[in-house]
């Protein structure tokens, strides 16, 4: 798995013959599937530059369930989860290898769209985590992305 340096703007998760043209219908398509987990990740490791912050995790989470990551500062819990709405992209020095799926669609996939996938899966912070962003558009960032606001009420919002 490697970060994609021009990720697609289309805002279909992908394309191709093992890629289904939007995350939305591939959630559906494997929701009518036997017990498949919701996410499935296998041999998940994670470098910033030469450090190993996370080695060879391998966990399903499934529908219905609750999943609690525990463990003392740095053992890699943010960094597990930051892979699963690939936010780690956002870090140059970030190298995510192994797989993982989510509703059987491989997240890391060259076809599938980061910003797809962030609007999919969420990440609700335990302190604040700003984008390295104004404040201004950290604010106006969720908005921006579902799109339809005039500068106007974008401005409006924000205030």
């Amino acid at each position: 798995m490697s970060k994609s340096d021009s990720p697609q703007e289309s805002g279909a998760l992908g394309v191709g013959a093992d890629v289904p043209t939007s995350l939305a219908e591939e959630q559906q398509t494997k929701s009518d599937s036997v017990d498949l987990p919701i996410f499935a990740v296998r041999d998940l490791s994670v470098k910033y530059g030469e450090f190993r912050a996370v080695r060879d995790v391998t966990l399903d989470i499934s529908e219905h369930e609750i999943t609690a990551f525990i463990g003392p500062s740095g053992c890699g819990k943010t960094t597990v989860l930051r892979c699963l709405n690939r936010m780690n992209d956002f870090i140059d020095s970030a190298k995510v290898e192994g797989r993982i799926d989510y509703h059987g669609v491989d997240l890391y996939h060259e076809d599938v769209n980061p910003n797809e996938v962030r609007r999919r899966i969420g990440m609700v912070f335990q302190k604040p985590n700003p984008f390295p962003k104004s404040i201004f558009d950290n604010v106006a960032y969720g908005p921006r992305l579902t799109g339809g606001m005039s500068k106007a009420d974008l401005n409006d919002l924000v205030e």
